[in-house]
């Protein structure tokens, strides 16, 4: 199984580049008997459009069927990682400064807004305006938070 992740990743990664996007998951696994395959792809400089997935599930499906390498039949999907999309690295933090984050730390959970990054340091803006900094290692989990 896990040579088959590691394949569909390849293919995966080579057909979002191909249309500027980026991977950002994938899932393979059995749940009641049945065989899926997920994969999540992310656009950097705007939102992942339906046509982004079907772009690349059509190229990724066309490579899948010519390798034939998964065995068993299964269901493949592409999908965008949502509008309360983790946060997995300094990098994200970055791009999504402005917007609402739920950051789950040790003892503690905040809720608010990315203001700056600087270094591993997370400057994050409370409901009462107050700045708080967050050390990016001592962060457990972290994710965007719908604004409305």
């Amino acid at each position: 199984m896990k040579e088959i992740v590691l394949k569909v990743k390849e293919i995966a990664e080579n057909a979002c580049k191909k249309y500027n996007l980026e991977l950002f998951d994938i899932k393979y696994y059995n749940k009641s008997g049945k065989w899926f395959l997920e994969i999540v792809i992310d656009n950097p400089l705007d939102y992942v459009s339906t046509k982004d997935c079907e772009n690349i599930s059509r190229e990724v499906e066309f490579q899948l069927d010519k390798l034939d390498i998964i065995p068993q039949r299964y269901y493949l999907t592409v999908s965008s990682p949502g509008l309360d999309r983790p946060l997995r690295n300094i990098d994200d933090f970055k791009r999504f400064i402005n917007n609402k984050v739920k950051i789950k730390l040790e003892n503690e959970t905040i809720i608010g807004y990315i203001k700056d990054v600087k270094d591993s340091v997370i400057f994050l803006e409370e409901n009462n305006k107050k700045i708080k900094e967050i050390k990016y290692n001592q962060i457990k989990k972290a994710n965007l938070e719908i604004d409305i």
